[in-house]
């Protein structure tokens, strides 16, 4: 099975898929609403992704759609999920395949002007019936065809460990702020009030525990 996720600024939105090609399938769209007001947010995140993938990730690969940079790049609460994907695949020993959403045009076989997301909607939901069917979906379904089509020649398929170490380590200031915090902000996110989960929290989320 491919998981496809794709992150939104309120969502986790999780395809789940088999077969490739010509016989690939939507059996699932799963989405996990989530919000980022404090560092409590992210770990219920976490707990409820690992939750996912204990039922459903024996055996699967993630198929997860990169965040994009620039002017009009994803916003921080998507990285910040794709961060808690990654985590979560890691702490269960799944293999995760980064998809760049510039890439995902040809394999879609868009048209010169067409945007992948159209492309995608008129492969997979041409008749609008699936449920859960979002922008988020689009993504989510695409990466995991991607995935699923190329996987047997992916020779250098990773785990997610050291993409988790990677994004985790880039992201770390944000997150480190979100649980501890400096002096100002600590009152703000919550921290204050229960010192010794701040410090279990950051101390998940340090480059030596992982």
């Amino acid at each position: 099975m491919i998981l496809g996720i794709s992150t939104t600024k309120s969502a986790v939105i999780i395809a789940e898929t088999k077969g490739a090609g010509d016989k690939f399938v939507i059996t699932a769209i799963r989405p996990i609403p989530f919000q980022v007001r404090t560092g409590d947010d992210l770990v219920e995140l976490l707990q409820s992704l690992i939750a996912l993938f204990d039922r459903k990730g024996a055996g699967s690969v993630i198929a997860l759609l990169k965040s994009s940079s620039g002017r009009f790049g994803s916003c921080l609460e998507a990285i910040k999920g794709e961060a808690m994907v990654e985590l979560a695949a890691a702490q269960r020993g799944l293999r995760v395949v980064k998809v760049a959403p510039q890439s995902l045009k040809k394999t879609l076989g868009c048209a010169p002007d067409q945007k992948w997301r159209d492309r995608a909607g008129e492969l997979f939901n041409p008749d609008g019936k699936h449920r859960n069917w979002s922008k988020g979906a689009t993504g989510a379904v695409a990466v995991a065809f991607k995935v699923a089509g190329e996987l047997p020649g992916l020779s250098n398929l990773q785990s997610c460990e050291a993409e988790v170490r990677l994004s985790m380590t880039l992201i770390m200031p944000v997150m480190l702020s979100l649980y501890c915090g400096s002096a100002c902000n600590c009152f703000q996110t919550g921290a204050a009030e229960n010192p010794c989960q701040c410090f279990l929290c950051s101390s998940m989320f340090s480059p030596q525990v992982m």
